[in-house]
């Protein structure tokens, strides 16, 4: 993928993420470690530390080759959009998977 190619799908992954989870995710490129480039959400989520909401920086990663699909690395997102949504009491308190949370 070209330079101008990778920025368009940062934007095309960033607009999906902000309707699922509005300000919640940062989709950048990176080098990946094995060659090549990288889309990576990044992101938090709330754990219980102590009786107390505590943010945890996590990231989704996916390859840039010829299977990338910006569907595909924003599904990750959708799955999880009623988790990420609820408020970090609701997800400190939540105890199963956060693809498997509903209101």
């Amino acid at each position: 993928m070209t330079k101008s190619q990778i920025l368009a799908e940062v934007k095309k992954a960033q607009n999906i993420v902000d309707q699922l989870v509005p300000g919640q995710v940062r989709v950048a490129a990176h080098k990946h470690g094995e060659g090549g480039m990288c889309m990576v959400g990044y992101y938090d989520m709330y754990v219980n530390m102590g009786g107390k909401a505590n943010a945890v920086e996590c990231s989704k990663m996916e390859k840039l080759d010829r299977y990338y699909d910006a569907g595909v690395f924003t599904h990750f997102f959708k799955q999880r959009a009623e988790f990420m949504n609820a408020t970090s009491e609701v997800q400190m308190d939540f105890e199963g998977h956060p693809a498997e949370y509903t209101k």
